[in-house]
C-alpha cells in the first residue's frame, strides 16, 4: 500500500499544463480559443469479448493410475480438485505449462502403460498443446488484471511525477515475453508482472493525457494559423513587440514545459502499447475486438505525435510570416 500511495507524485497536472499553455497562446496572439472538440477514449473490450471458450479435455484420476509413479500424477490431482476447477486464467495456464512438461517425461519413461491408455493420453496431450495458446490469451489481454492497466486511469499524468515508467515498462517487457516463451516460465513470473501493472494503469493514465494533449493542440494551432495567415503580429511589415513576447511563450512555455511532458506521455504509452502489440501479433486467436482495439490505440498515436508536428509547423508558420525564424531573435 505505501508503495502504490508514492507513485502519484505532486505538480501541476498535464491538463493544466495544457490549458495554461492555450490561454498564453491566445493572449499573445489576443484571440479566442475555439472550443475543444469532443473526443472518446479507446474502449477496451469487454471480458465476454475476449475469454475464449476452452476446450474440456480431462484425463481421469481412475484411468491416469497408472501413472501414479509419475510427478504429473499429482498435478492431475491438482486439477481436479475442487480449486482447480475455479482456477484464474494465469493459475490455469500454469498448470497447462506443467501438464505439457510432465507427460510427455511420463509417457516417455519405463512406467508401464496400457497401449489402450497410452493412446488416449497421447491423444489428450495432442489437444492440449492445440489448445495452449488459447489459455495464453485468456491469462493475458483477456484477463480483467491486464485490462485494469487500459481501463483505470481518471486523469492526465502530472506535469512531474514520479511514476516508476522504467518499472512498468518492464512489466508489460515480461508479459510479452511470457507469451512468447511460455515454457519457460513459471506462475510466479505471471503473477508477478500482473501485479506489478495492477499497482498503476499506466496505459489508461496515458490516454487520458494523450486526448488532452491532442485538443489542446489543436486549438493553439488554430489560433497560430490563424495569426500567421492575417500577419497579426506584423501587419504593416515589421514585426510588433508582441512577436518577441509570442516567442517567449514558444520558448519557455511550448519547449521547455510542455514538449518534455509530450515525450513522457509518449515513452509511457508505448511502454504497454509495443508489448500489446507482440502479443496480439504472436498468439493465433482471431479475436475482432482486440484486433479492432490495437487499431484504434495506433490511429490514436498517430493522431497525437501529427498534432505535435503539426504544433512545431504553425509555430514556424507564425515567425515566417513576419519574415523571422521560430528560433532566432530577430
Amino acid at each position: 500500500m505505501l508503495a502504490a500511495l508514492t507513485l502519484a507524485g505532486c505538480g501541476q497536472g498535464g491538463d493544466d499544463l495544457m490549458d495554461d499553455y492555450v490561454a498564453r497562446v491566445a493572449n499573445v496572439l489576443d484571440a479566442e480559443p475555439a472550443p475543444v472538440d469532443p473526443m472518446a477514449l479507446p474502449s477496451y473490450p469487454r471480458p465476454r469479448q475476449l475469454r475464449q471458450p476452452v476446450p474440456d479435455i480431462r484425463i481421469d484420476l481412475l484411468d491416469a493410475w497408472a501413472l501414479r509413479g509419475c510427478e504429473v500424477f499429482k498435478l492431475l490431482g491438482e486439477r481436479n480438485s475442487i480449486l482447480g476447477k475455479v482456477a484464474e486464467p494465469e493459475i490455469r495456464l500454469d498448470y497447462e505449462r506443467r501438464l505439457l512438461t510432465l507427460l510427455p517425461q511420463c509417457l516417455g519413461s519405463d512406467i508401464e502403460i496400457e497401449d489402450d491408455l497410452r493412446a488416449e493420453l497421447e491423444s489428450a496431450l495432442a489437444a492440449k498443446r492445440s489448445a495452449f495458446p488459447v489459455h495464453l490469451w485468456n491469462a493475458s489481454v483477456a484477463n480483467p488484471d491486464y485490462a485494469a492497466y487500459w481501463t483505470g486511469g481518471s486523469e492526465p499524468f502530472a506535469a512531474e511525477d514520479t511514476i516508476d515508467t522504467e518499472g512498468y515498462k518492464a512489466a508489460q517487457s515480461t508479459l510479452s515475453q511470457l507469451v512468447e516463451s511460455p515454457m519457460e516460465s513459471t506462475g510466479s513470473d505471471w503473477l508477478g508482472a500482473l501485479e506489478r501493472m495492477g499497482q498503476y494503469p499506466m496505459g489508461g493514465h496515458s490516454l487520458q493525457s494523450m486526448r488532452v494533449a491532442i485538443q489542446r493542440l489543436e486549438q493553439a494551432e488554430r489560433l497560430l494559423r490563424a495569426a500567421a495567415e492575417d500577419r497579426r503580429l506584423c501587419p504593416m511589415g515589421p514585426a510588433l513587440k508582441e512577436l518577441g513576447f509570442a516567442r517567449n511563450v514558444m520558448v519557455n512555455i511550448f519547449t521547455g514545459e510542455v514538449q518534455p511532458w509530450l515525450v513522457t506521455v509518449d515513452q509511457r504509452f508505448l511502454a504497454g502499447f509495443d508489448p500489446l502489440s507482440r502479443i496480439h501479433d504472436t498468439l493465433p486467436i482471431q479475436n475482432e475486438p482486440m484486433a479492432d482495439y490495437v487499431g484504434v490505440l495506433q490511429a490514436w498515436h498517430d493522431r497525437y505525435r501529427l498534432r505535435i508536428r503539426q504544433q512545431v509547423d504553425a509555430w514556424q508558420a507564425l515567425f515566417a510570416a513576419c519574415g523571422s525564424q521560430a528560433t532566432s531573435a530577430g
